[in-house]
This record gives C-alpha cells, structure tokens and sequence, in this order.
C-alpha cells in the first residue's frame, strides 16, 4: 500500500486574504460618501418624528384624561410647547401663563426650523372626542440642505400625518 505525502491544505492564502481586504477597502470608500450625505436627513427625519409624537400624545392624552390638550409652535425660536388647556375653553389658543404648561419649550436643533404654519395662532389644541381644534400643516425644514417634512393633521378626526 502506497501512501500519498501530498498534504491538504485547507484556509486562505495571504494572497487571498489581500485581496479580500482589497475589495472590501474599496467597496467602504464608495459608499461613505452616502452615508454621510444620509446623515442630515436622517436628523431632520428624527426631528419631524418628535414633533408628530408630540401631537400624537396631546391627541391620547386628551382622549384619556377627558381634558384638552394642545400643541403651540413658536415658529420664530423653533420651539414647541405641550400644554394642557384649562383657560377659556372655548378658544383654542396656548395662553402662556395661564394654560397648564406639561413640558416645553422643546428645542429642535439649531439647522432645523419651523415654515409655512397654517393653524390658528400656530397652535393646535384636541379634545377629549380625539377631534382637532383645526385642520392644518407645519413644515420641518432643514436651513442647510433644505430639506423639509411636513407634519399635518385632519380637524374633523384628529389623525395627525408625516409626509
């Protein structure tokens, strides 16, 4: 009986090894350019999102608690104030001082701002139906890239929307 002295290898070369680390070099560098560019939307995104789940809350809030609760945006300072409204309850307005404040201001970043407000004296107030005080939309732009979404929400049933 013969015996073969051929040894089986088994593993990768250093030849292979470098190629992979080659491939894998360059594949990283085409796509960090993209993501660093997702990056700033990807902030905003964040922003927009707090700012519906703070609508959202006041909506559950008031539909839970049998109570008004409501939104302000000051759209000149790019800050948002979570109230409960408990002055003159037939008009749906954030009296500073006189509503109870729950949490707020809310600073958003300092590139991020806030446009193109359609409610009533920037503020949206929900009743204890889940209805709104008002159908309207803020936009949540991004001063450096321009970027922008829009948060909306529907009077008549109080859904609130990202777009």
């Amino acid at each position: 009986m013969k015996r073969s002295n051929t040894y089986r290898q088994t593993g990768f070369t250093m030849i292979e090894m470098m190629i992979m680390i080659v491939l894998i070099g360059i594949l990283a560098s085409l796509t960090a350019p993209s993501f660093f560019n997702m990056m700033p939307r990807l902030k905003l995104k964040s922003e927009a999102r707090t700012n519906l789940n703070y609508l959202r809350l006041a909506r559950s809030k008031a539909i839970s608690d049998n109570s008004q609760y409501g939104i302000y945006f000051d759209v000149n300072n790019g800050n948002l104030v979570y109230f409960k409204d408990t002055h003159d309850l037939q008009f749906a307005y954030y009296l500073a001082g006189q509503d109870s404040l729950i949490e707020g201001p809310i600073s958003m970043a300092s590139n991020v701002s806030y446009s193109n407000c359609t409610f009533m004296s920037n503020c949206v107030i929900f009743y204890s139906n889940g209805s709104a005080s008002t159908s309207g939309s803020i936009d949540v732009v991004d001063s450096e890239s321009g970027n922008s979404y829009t948060i909306s929400v529907l009077a008549s049933t109080g859904r609130v929307r990202l777009q």
